[in-house]
């Protein structure tokens, strides 16, 4: 058995490049090196994308490993082993640990800190390479002709750095670096990925932070709550909403099985199941819209003919027993800018969370009280009124005497 994996010697790691190859090449098989050149002025964008962390420009990651040329080694790593290692900036982690205790010598080897880079997983594998070279490990792994001597070298960043060349190019980095699904009005995709009537693409994700970077999206709204985002392709602009597990958009457990039962669409993406895609619709189209459309009615229909819509309240019955049956609840989004239908959530069972909805309800009404009376008391104590602030000004002198 054996794996893919890569090792990456940033700038200020290769002083001890010769010393660190020929350790490699004792322990590994070498399948393809790279001396890869990022623009130096938009390296921290491509370093910040490559980790999945903001990472400003002259920050101290960029400084501590340099903004030059650095080494891609790829090599096969025969009988790897994994086991528990504290990764430190994810905490405890399984890991290969044929890469990793390797990794921990070549770090030290350059004086400490973060100068060279390892895969712990051939996910990891997968993700870098794609960043990387534009490549997924399978289809690198199609083109490989077994031991790789020569250096290539590499004048180019990200891939997706200027834009994404086509929507197929898109997905395809969507694929390979993160767990994604489209959660509906994916039929017309990716033909209409610009005009499709509800204006952007639905997303559920691990994590909103990581699909932004991988995406290269820029944030619509500044909300922090907001995870309306724009990416470029094609030369033009692709809407997206970027759904995460713990968002409340829906239960979380729901959340984690629309990522877990994801399908692969012929188009070329994921899509959520066909009972998932039903009933997250049939929530969307009650819960977070003023009312239950005809246009939703219509496209429920056609994905079921033997159920009747035209009821609103049977609607709500077949979500309700499904809710129910999978022991999911309903949930208040996060995302303020969701609308959320409190009338109809109150016609589903108790059991299915509407008592907290209620219990929110009556602290929110509690608060605006609570403004109302800071406000009024406010008008108060700053009115030039002497009738108005008699009292307040009685209160003062009675207990300033005291």
């Amino acid at each position: 058995m054996k794996e893919t994996h890569l090792f990456i010697l940033w700038e200020n790691a290769r002083y001890k490049e010769k010393e660190i190859l020929e350790d490699i090449k004792k322990s590994f098989n070498i399948i393809g090196k790279y001396n890869i050149t990022w623009n130096k002025e938009i390296f921290s964008k491509n370093l910040s994308r490559f980790y999945g962390t903001n990472l400003p420009k002259n920050s101290g990651k960029e400084k501590h490993c340099g903004n030059g040329d650095f080494l891609l080694i790829i090599v096969e790593v025969e009988n790897p082993k994994y086991e528990h290692r504290d990764t430190l900036s994810k905490g405890i982690q399984t890991v290969n640990i044929n890469m990793f205790d390797k990794k921990t010598y070549y770090r030290e080897l350059t004086g400490g800190g973060h100068k060279v880079h390892a895969t712990n997983s051939e996910k990891e594998t997968n993700h870098d390479l794609t960043l990387l070279l534009g490549k997924s490990l399978k289809d690198f792994l199609k083109e490989v002709e077994g031991k790789e001597e020569s250096i290539v070298n590499l004048k180019q960043d990200l891939i997706g750095t200027d834009g994404f060349k086509t929507v197929k190019e898109m997905f395809y980095v969507l694929n390979n670096c993160i767990d994604y699904a489209v959660l509906r009005n994916y039929e017309t995709l990716p033909e209409e990925i610009y005009t499709n009537e509800h204006n952007d693409i639905d997303l559920i994700c691990d994590s909103y932070e990581n699909a932004a970077y991988i995406l290269n999206a820029k944030k619509v709204f500044p909300e922090e709550y907001r995870i309306h985002y724009k990416v470029k392709v094609e030369d033009k602009i692709a809407f997206f909403d970027l759904r995460y597990i713990g968002d409340n958009y829906y239960y979380y457990n729901l959340e984690k099985a629309l990522l877990e039962n994801r399908i692969y669409n012929s188009k070329g993406f994921y899509t959520v199941s066909e009972e998932e895609y039903f009933y997250t619709l049939l929530y969307h189209a009650i819960l977070h819209k003023p009312t239950f459309s005809e246009d939703y009615k219509n496209k429920l229909n056609k994905m079921k003919p033997n159920l009747d819509f035209k009821d609103d309240e049977k609607s709500i019955q077949i979500l309700n027993n499904w809710l129910f049956k999978k022991g999911y609840s309903i949930t208040i989004p996060i995302d303020n800018s969701v609308l959320f239908n409190k009338e109809n959530a109150k016609k589903f069972d108790r059991i299915l969370g509407i008592e907290q909805i209620e219990r929110e309800e009556f602290i929110e009404n509690l608060q605006k009280e609570k403004d109302i009376l800071t406000e009024e008391l406010q008008r108060i104590i700053n009115s030039k009124s002497w009738r108005i602030t008699e009292p307040i000004r009685n209160f003062r002198t009675k207990h300033k005497r005291k």
